[in-house]
């Protein structure tokens, strides 16, 4: 901010010195020629042209012979003080000039007062602060301007973005001006829009996607649904007609001893028939509730019995696709464990799903063993216990394994390692979900390449 000023004053100052100087040499110069021609007047007129400079403070002729001490010859004023050459106080500047006459040396030694460049200066000084001031007052005009116009839209585009970022498109920014910045925000908002949009695309395409999976899983127990059914009603059928004929027996029958012993068989008859009724209508339950969309209400519900029927079901769907398939199922089931709070419909596919892995596994192990003449028994292993405030279920095969290089992908949607057409990638992210998000638990995988696969499914028991 001073540096201009500064400028100013250095300039003044040496235009105020040459001009002193200069003064000197013409005054020296009118005297050395009135000397010469004897014209004391002259003298006195040189002497005069620097009287005339208010700005003066004294003006002096002074011999000055080698080897002497300076005689001063006139002065004006009279009686001031005679200041050397060369003199530089805050008040006054002396230069000279020399005169050469003859026998006669001297110099003619102007002082001049420094008030006037004082004075000139101390404007510069308060020119160059209000200056100062004018262009400090512009420019926080400036920045407030610029805070309006570009900072708070800027700041506002980066809030928004922020938002978005995190998965929120809700967020819009205010277009206030038809400059660049509004063009911005206008294309910002656009963005969003489309973002929106396309989000809820995606997620209706994956709300598409696992139902499809939830299906695929469904109709790959088909037949084997179908058989399960079969035995039930084959039995309420039999039953019936047993309980017909002897419906029969009774009307003709008239020994008591006879007519209660039919009764018995009768009730006996009966019971068989509710008993496996109830069971086909289970069957038919738990496929439309794997079947449902949604379904996260909670109920309560025996887990065990849960885990037990889809485990039936994933068993008899792999028998429909090999009838050759055979495999050791051991279960292994806490007494102890209580109907409580649940998503049945929710867990059923996940349990459906780990169940349909670990056939299909040991089945692909089974079928590639015996191609090469080895022995293999498939064996699954499935468990509950309740341990403190959680419900542990474990899902153990012999089949392949998964390889340690996939295992941490196994999760993630999409990602499969059944052959291309086999599997969807749906079923493991999707059981992910269930447990983690659905339920508040935990699912983890231990593996072996070529020996075992176990998943294992935490639980809150008030989940």
């Amino acid at each position: 901010m001073f540096f201009f000023p500064l400028q100013q004053e250095k300039y003044f100052l040496k235009n105020y010195n040459l001009e002193i100087e200069n003064l000197a040499k013409t005054v020296a110069l009118g005297v050395k020629i009135a000397m010469t021609e004897q014209n004391f007047e002259g003298v006195q007129t040189a002497l005069d042209f620097a009287k005339a400079d208010k700005r003066m403070r004294f003006v002096a002729l002074v011999q000055n012979d080698t080897g002497a001490e300076p005689v001063v010859l006139n002065i004006y004023p009279e009686n001031y003080p005679w200041v050397p050459a060369g003199t530089l106080s805050d008040s006054l500047i002396v230069k000279q000039a020399p005169f050469d006459v003859g026998d006669l040396k001297g110099n003619v030694v102007i002082g001049f007062t420094t008030d006037e460049i004082t004075k000139n200066m101390k404007d510069i000084r308060l020119t160059a602060l209000l200056v100062s001031l004018v262009v400090f007052a512009f420019g926080i005009l400036i920045g407030f301007w610029l805070a309006r116009t570009i900072s708070k839209p800027v700041l506002a585009l980066r809030d928004a973005a922020i938002k978005v970022g995190s998965g929120d498109f809700s967020p819009r920014v205010k277009a206030g001006t038809k400059d660049e910045i509004g063009e911005l925000s206008n294309a910002f908002n656009k963005m969003v829009t489309d973002l929106a949009a396309a989000e809820e695309k995606v997620k209706k395409a994956q709300d598409q996607l696992v139902q499809q999976e939830k299906m695929a899983s469904l109709g790959q127990l088909t037949a084997g649904i179908a058989h399960e059914i079969q035995n039930p009603l084959n039995f309420v059928n039999n039953f019936s007609e047993l309980s017909v004929e002897l419906l029969d027996e009774l009307e003709q029958e008239k020994d008591p001893e006879t007519i209660r012993s039919i009764i018995g068989d009768l009730k006996v008859n009966v019971d068989k028939i509710q008993h496996h009724g109830k069971r086909a209508d289970n069957i038919v339950k738990g496929m439309l509730m794997h079947s449902r969309a949604g379904g996260t209400e909670k109920q309560k519900a025996d887990l065990n019995l849960l885990i037990e029927e889809f485990l039936n079901l994933a068993y008899l769907g792999m028998r429909s696709t090999d009838t050759s398939f055979n495999c050791t199922v051991e279960k292994h089931f806490d007494p102890e464990l209580k109907p409580f709070d649940m998503q049945p419909q929710e867990l059923s596919r996940v349990f459906l799903n780990l169940f349909n892995n670990s056939f299909y596994a040991i089945h692909e192990k089974s079928v590639s063993e015996k191609s090469q003449n080895r022995n293999f028994s498939p064996h699954v292993t499935v468990s509950t216990k309740k341990v403190g405030a959680s419900i542990l279920i474990t899902i153990k095969d012999n089949g392949p394994g998964i390889p340690d290089d996939v295992r941490d992908k196994i999760f993630n949607p999409f990602f499969t390692t059944k052959p291309t057409g086999k599997g969807t990638g749906l079923g493991l992210s999707m059981s992910y979900d269930i447990i983690v998000k659905g339920h508040g638990g935990n699912i983890k995988v231990d593996s072996e390449a070529g020996k075992f696969t176990e998943f294992t499914i935490e639980l809150p028991h008030a989940s």
